[in-house]
């Protein structure tokens, strides 16, 4: 996509005006310098946005007063703030966004970006744009000179975002720890939730060292900050459970205006990246722990098992699989769900024998049998069926599906997720 920065539109006040180089990283930049003030006194830049339909470009719109003074630049305003408007073919204008301090919505995606101003009073902020016409209005708080600027940015990959943003030391490290930097620069796309260094501060003494040098529970606490998969931008947030990268569930809510994440606030989103979105956060998330609770409960923590589990209600078998082991559950993911023939899984929400069936033939009663004690054979499963235990290629197989994450413990058993529904021989 290609952006056009029209030369500036100003009112009668309009003292000068200074169109800045293309720099060698590509940057296209308008920049104008006129006498503003309140009211209508402001200054007005057109922009017009080509590209097809459903791209977007990130502009960065920043205006300038303290730092001029600080340049010698006599009677430079003292406040600014910033507004940028949408306009249809006939000039109407909508307004789309505002800002009078730069560090009030997006001061780490614009501190990224090495175009930060240099005085709190001063304002800016990045809009993803789609083709169209704009218009950037610059007002101050008085009369005086100010400074209005639009550049097109490039994105960095979420990495490079977090290292050139201020407040993502401790993350970062822990990223560099976790070998976590060549995932997060993969094509994604990702949603992170990044804690602040003042989130990791807020941990108890000492927590941070001893995640350092314990790198599989630094790993998990990390990929629970993570969505793989999706960019979701704010405007498509939305209350209930997500799935995290380390394969549990957290639950976003929407109270008093804002947004959380597992009682953490985000409180800055939209951060874009090439490779997906991260999304600002007060506090470090701890996934739930692991083992904790019954074969139910394990499954309802993570993500994936949705089509299982409702099955498992469906079926009247929730109380049994919570009921005392030890238990070993092979579960079908919702992949594996979806792998049989369409129709087949609202066949058997309707023949409830069937389904109950085909479910216990995923239970080994009366015994936890861990992946390092598996040995091939016959094995009898909870519908006195019997299934064919197989250990090739250095994994473990159960009939025709394959064992892709094993030993998750729970209070009464353990648990190995398959990614095949395994089905009795003479059953549907």
């Amino acid at each position: 996509m290609k952006i056009r920065l029209k030369k500036s539109i100003t009112l009668s006040l309009l003292a000068a005006a200074l169109a800045l180089p293309v720099s060698a990283a590509n940057l296209i930049n308008v920049s104008t310098r006129s006498q503003v003030g309140t009211g209508e006194n402001v200054m007005i830049v057109g922009l017009v946005v080509e590209g097809e339909v459903g791209e977007t470009v990130p502009i960065f719109f920043r205006s300038l007063g303290p730092s001029l003074g600080d340049l010698g630049v006599e009677n430079a305003v003292g406040d600014t703030d910033v507004r940028i408007f949408s306009r249809d073919e006939m000039g109407a204008e909508t307004l789309i966004w505002t800002n009078d301090n730069w560090k009030d919505q997006q001061p780490q995606f614009i501190s990224s970006t090495g175009l930060a101003p240099m005085n709190d009073l001063e304002s800016g902020g990045i809009a993803m744009l789609a083709p169209g016409l704009y218009t950037m209005k610059v007002a101050g708080d008085m009369d005086g000179i100010a400074l209005g600027e639009a550049y097109e940015i490039a994105l960095k990959i979420i990495p490079a975002s977090l290292i050139d943003a201020d407040n993502f030391g401790t993350l970062v490290a822990a990223v560099v720890a976790a070998d976590l930097v060549d995932i997060l620069s993969g094509d994604g796309p990702f949603t992170v939730f990044a804690p602040t260094d003042e989130a990791f501060d807020a941990l108890p003494a000492g927590t941070v060292e001893a995640l350092l040098n314990d790198i599989p529970a630094l790993t998990n606490i990390l990929l629970y900050h993570v969505v793989s998969g999706a960019a979701v931008y704010s405007k498509d947030v939305a209350a209930g459970e997500v799935g995290m990268a380390n394969g549990f569930k957290a639950t976003i809510t929407t109270e008093n205006g804002g947004v959380q994440i597992e009682g953490a606030n985000i409180i800055e989103v939209d951060f874009a990246a090439s490779n997906g979105v991260i999304h600002v956060i007060d506090q470090v998330i701890l996934p739930p722990e692991s083992g904790t609770g019954t074969l139910v409960d394990e499954l309802a923590k993570r993500s994936g098992f949705d089509t299982l589990l409702a099955a498992a209600t469906a079926a009247g078998l929730v109380d049994a699989l919570n009921a005392a082991g030890p238990k070993t559950l092979f579960a079908p993911n919702d992949e594996a769900f979806a792998k049989l023939p369409e129709g087949t899984v609202e066949a058997l929400l309707g023949d409830i024998p069937a389904l109950t069936d085909i479910l216990l033939y995923h239970l080994f009663p009366d015994a936890t049998v861990s992946s390092s004690l598996v040995t091939a054979g016959n094995i009898t499963m909870a519908n006195n069926k019997s299934a064919t235990l197989a250990t090739e290629n250095g994994g473990v197989q159960i009939n025709d599906a394959n064992v892709i994450e094993a030993d998750l413990n729970a209070t009464n058993g353990i648990i190995h997720v398959i990614d095949t529904v395994i089905i009795p021989t003479g059953d549907v």
